[in-house]
């Protein structure tokens, strides 16, 4: 399947069973692409060339119930930017790819992610932002919460190649752990070969504290809620990329549930 969009533009996809998808964002265009993946689906190829001053904000809502292959290639062109968010609460195994190519002097790039790992399901990603040129800049925001026996995987690679001055990577990685048994493996990197530029990573996994489940549960909530109402805080960062108010309300109703803020136990 192959997609252009062009002026302004409102896009919405929908992704079923196993499909793979180019996308040509046109110059000096500006707008907004929502990809919905189906609970049916399990494997996406996702490409996107994202032409000279054009300017987008993508949004990848993951719905699907079964394990899912997920592959996703970026280019960005001069003085282009592209948002992207990612938001995956399903019970179900994620195998995710992730490249972008920032090509040309000015392209601009962020993706902020939100996974939900629920007992023995596995969420695996290998991410990487490359420079390619100078006065680019590469932002990455990685949220996720570990229910019990939860798994998650993440490598994060800000790679700035020699020649690329006034480039900038950053990366932050946060992992909100509940229960007991889970696995997380984290590896924040920035691989680097010039020397006028700026990068930073900062990585922080942990359990909720307990000072603030205490205050929440002594406002009323149960556990559960208490729980939820912190987890909901790990993901709001990402459904923020929604300009759209009635979908971003109807997605954080999704979320709060799927973290059980609804709960009553």
């Amino acid at each position: 399947m192959e997609t252009v969009l062009k002026d302004n533009f409102y896009e919405t996809i929908s992704i079923h069973q196993k499909q793979e998808h180019i996308i040509s964002v046109q110059p000096h265009s500006k707008g907004t692409l929502f990809v919905t993946i189906a609970p049916d689906a399990n494997a996406y190829a996702f490409q996107m060339n994202v032409q000279a001053s054009a300017n987008i904000n993508v949004f990848i809502y993951n719905q699907a119930q079964n394990a899912l292959d997920l592959n996703i290639k970026v280019n960005v062109y001069q003085d282009a930017t592209c948002h992207m968010g990612f938001l995956d609460m399903e019970d179900a195994p994620v195998d995710w790819h992730h490249f972008v190519d920032l090509v040309e002097p000015g392209a601009q790039y962020e993706i902020l992610s939100g996974q939900l790992c629920m007992a023995n399901q596995a969420k695996i990603c290998d991410m990487e932002v490359r420079h390619d040129a100078p006065y680019t800049d590469g932002e990455i925001k990685n949220f996720a919460v570990l229910l019990e026996h939860g798994h998650y995987e993440m490598v994060a690679n800000g790679n700035i190649l020699k020649g690329c001055k006034s480039a900038q990577s950053h990366q932050a990685t946060r992992v909100l752990t509940l229960g007991k048994d889970h696995m997380t493996k984290c590896i924040p990197l920035l691989l680097i070969d010039e020397n006028d530029v700026k990068a930073s990573h900062a990585l922080t996994v942990g359990q909720p504290d307990e000072d603030q489940m205490y205050y929440l549960q002594s406002r009323g909530l149960t556990k559960k809620q208490a729980i939820g109402l912190l987890s909901v805080g790990y993901f709001l960062p990402v459904l923020d990329l929604i300009e759209d108010k009635d979908l971003k309300q109807q997605l954080q109703q999704e979320m709060e549930s799927k973290v059980g803020l609804y709960g009553n136990q």
